[in-house]
């Protein structure tokens, strides 16, 4: 994951740009509240760890097509709280100095 942040980020360079999260990047196995869940996604680590390396150098961000209605006892919006929480803490730090 770190490597492939890298390699965007150096194809972007140094302008910042705009993370998009879609959540239905993470495998059915790990969130299946989404709309479209497509087996072979992410696992909740792998994603965390790729937005540790994007946020940073990001100017802004948005996460999308979460759907609460699939989880009635919010179980899966912790999880997706808890991924944003930790993968995202450092959301723009690069470009603040």
């Amino acid at each position: 994951m770190t490597a492939t942040a890298r390699a965007a980020r150096t194809t972007i360079g140094s302008a910042g740009y705009w993370l998009h999260l879609d959540v239905d990047v993470l495998d059915p196995i790990f969130m299946p509240a989404v709309d479209s869940p497509d087996p072979g996604g992410l696992n909740p680590e792998q994603l965390v760890e790729l937005l540790k390396a994007l946020a940073p150098g990001a100017i802004g961000g948005q996460v999308t097509v979460f759907d609460p209605d699939l989880d009635p006892d919010g179980r899966y919006a912790t999880l997706l709280a808890e991924i944003i929480a930790m993968g995202m803490a450092d959301l723009g730090h690069e470009l603040q100095r």
